[in-house]
């Protein structure tokens, strides 16, 4: 199938919903001079600007009459959470620890280490906290100034920091005290999230520079209650305005699969950490993707929960409408892991305090899926650019249909409205953060400075539109506000509406629904745009395509790898569930580890570093 058969082309065949289901946006190819011209261009010819904010496809809201309230938060009603299975009653961690046999069922490393792994290894004595952790400090240096390129994945952490957690570790495995399986696991954190002592400068040169946070975030907090080591911060794209996590003002990080390629951000940093092997889990942070799109482009799993179900404390707001954190793993049992320890009520966050409690009910009933019904739209799914993701996609179909699975075929109404009114959310949330930061707008790079510019139009205040416009006239004579000030008001109402096609969804046909994470895999890094940036609007289009829904409505998603393409490029696909079950995801993605088995690969030798612990212990192994 040709990239010309899958893909719009224009504008007009949006028309008809049978042959186009969301837009393809295409643009020139911006980086170096040529992009700084346009940052010239946009900063003093807003006609400019105003041009590239309507071929995004925005104009489209315009013509909308929707009679829905607007939903500013995603949250579902209380009533919307009822018939999900709690069984929290019991301690669901505890039950988890005791299934070592069924951990073990079916499961392929590949080289790939699980917290279990640590966890049996330390109880047996064959190697302790310490001894891993004073190797795997050198493995994180080694990532970062011997390796060629730099992997760009933990670009802050401290020694001193790390070898006292693992020395608290070590100790209670010594006295027979160890909190659980999280007990002297490493783990690295999205620097979009407090962790005490670090800078959370969310991709920047400037922001928190000589600021480090006095206190850990509170799905931190739960992380360090069981024992886990917080190794330091992950790389990211600059304020999160971006999916390439290309950042040419901190550091880009590498595909460790094929360092010409980008790893998929904006918690690049976290994939690439945990596909090279350096921790078996890390956190990120998913408000366009940014959990599901590096976990896709790096053959790693990844956890976008709904809105609420995790703790905002601690988090720089970036996108609050629309991120939520969520965990990255190598594998599923640590996914559902990291998940449930850090999901819950929080007081600080008044968001979590209507969830049902937190449960892995279900997570190994694998041998059947007799009882799922998992929705496939056809023709959305076909919105790919590379056919290797088309037989992953169906190869993977038919698995699930020899387990049992019903697949039903579905459509899901005003996807393009949904994406447009996703982008105009999102964009004008971290517009307005930049905002805060005005009179530092020149340190920002030249691609999030062309992105303020545009999204500038539609910041979400009318206080902060009038700030916009203060600061440059010729703008405001050429602007429409109350025009733009509907767009946003539209865009809330269309959140309104897909949510409730979605309940609708999810409560009369389908479990699940099924998609490929993205309509790419990783895209290429060109190399002047390491230093410049670039802006590549069809690349973002490609990578958002099926992410933005969950985003926008608060529903959970995960991303698991399928196989991979003829560049030994890691392919995802995308399950979706309704509002806080994140169980029924877990497992599914548990299944599909199953199905793919032994076909996973780790990447090549030289950017794999998974190998630290059997530098320790030679009688120390992942397999069963």
């Amino acid at each position: 199938m040709s990239s010309s058969e899958q893909l719009p082309k224009n504008e007009e065949n949006t028309k008809n919903a049978e042959h186009v289901v969301t837009r393809r946006l295409k643009a020139p190819y911006l980086s170096g001079f040529i992009l700084r011209i346009m940052i010239f261009l946009m900063d003093y010819m807003p006609g400019v600007t105003k041009y590239l904010f309507w071929n995004a496809g925005l104009k489209a809201l315009r013509k909308l009459s929707i009679d829905d309230c607007p939903t500013l938060i995603p949250l579902p009603l209380p009533k919307e959470t009822f018939g999900i299975v709690e069984t929290k009653t019991v301690d669901g961690l505890e039950i988890f620890e005791k299934q070592k046999n069924l951990r073990q069922k079916n499961y392929y490393s590949s080289g790939f280490l699980r917290a279990s792994d640590f966890h049996e290894a330390y109880l047996a004595k064959r190697v302790t906290p310490l001894q891993v952790c004073e190797v795997l400090i050198n493995k994180i240096d080694e990532s970062l100034k011997r390796c060629n390129p730099p992997l760009n994945a933990i670009i802050k952490y401290k020694r001193d920091d790390i070898i006292a957690q693992a020395t608290a570790s070590t100790e209670r495995y010594a006295n027979n005290k160890s909190f659980g399986l999280l007990d002297g696991i490493p783990i690295a954190v999205k620097d979009e999230i407090d962790v005490k002592g670090y800078e959370t400068n969310v991709g920047t040169k400037f922001i928190n520079r000589g600021n480090p946070a006095t206190s850990d975030a509170t799905i931190i907090e739960r992380l360090r209650e069981k024992g886990a080591i917080i190794l330091g911060k992950t790389s990211m794209h600059e304020i999160g305005f971006g999916s390439t996590n290309n950042n040419p003002s901190v550091c880009t990080p590498r595909n460790p699969y094929n360092t010409d390629y980008y790893p998929g951000g904006s918690s690049g940093g976290s994939g690439v950490a945990v596909a090279s092997g350096l921790c078996p889990i890390a956190i990120g942070r998913d408000g366009g993707g940014s959990v599901r799109i590096p976990s896709s482009f790096c053959g790693i799993y990844g956890l976008k929960t709904t809105c609420g179900r995790f703790s905002d404390d601690g988090l720089y707001p970036l996108a609050h409408s629309v991120a939520v954190s969520g965990p990255m793993a190598a594998s599923v049992d640590d996914l559902a892991l990291a998940y449930y320890v850090m999901a819950g009520k929080d007081p600080k966050d008044p968001n979590t305090l209507h969830q049902p409690l937190p449960t892995l009910h279900g997570l190994y009933d694998t041998n059947t899926l007799s009882d799922l019904k998992i929705g496939v739209y056809s023709m959305w799914n076909k919105q790919v650019d590379n056919p290797a993701i088309t037989t992953a996609l169906n190869s993977f179909i038919n698995e699930l249909k020899l387990r049992g699975a019903e697949i039903i075929e579905i459509k899901i109404p005003e996807l393009e409205e949904a994406r447009i009114a996703h982008l105009l959310t999102i964009g004008t949330e971290l517009t307005t953060v930049a905002k805060r930061h005005k009179d530092k707008i020149h340190l920002f790079s030249c691609p999030t400075r062309s992105n303020i510019n545009v999204m500038k139009l539609a910041t979400a205040s009318y206080k902060v539109i009038m700030q916009v416009f203060e600061c440059n006239n010729s703008l405001a004579k050429t602007v429409n506000l109350k025009q733009f000030l509907l767009l946003l008001v539209v865009s809330q109402q269309i959140r309104t509406r897909i949510m409730r096609t979605l309940k609708n969804l999810f409560n009369n046909q389908v479990d699940l629904i099924l998609t490929p994470a993205t309509a790419i895999t990783a895209p290429k890094i060109y190399p002047r745009a390491l230093a410049h940036g670039e802006v590549d609007v069809t690349v973002i289009s490609d990578t958002l395509r099926f992410i933005q829904l969950a985003n926008f409505t608060g529903v959970p998603a995960v991303s698991i790898p399928a196989g991979y393409d003829n560049n030994n490029l890691p392919i995802g696909l995308q399950f979706i569930a309704k509002w806080y079950d994140e169980a029924k995801l877990l497992r599914i993605a548990k299944t599909s580890e199953e199905i793919l088995g032994d076909k996973r690969r780790k990447p090549s030798d030289k950017f794999w570093f998974g190998n630290y612990v059997q530098e320790v212990s030679e009688n120390f192994s992942g397999e069963s």
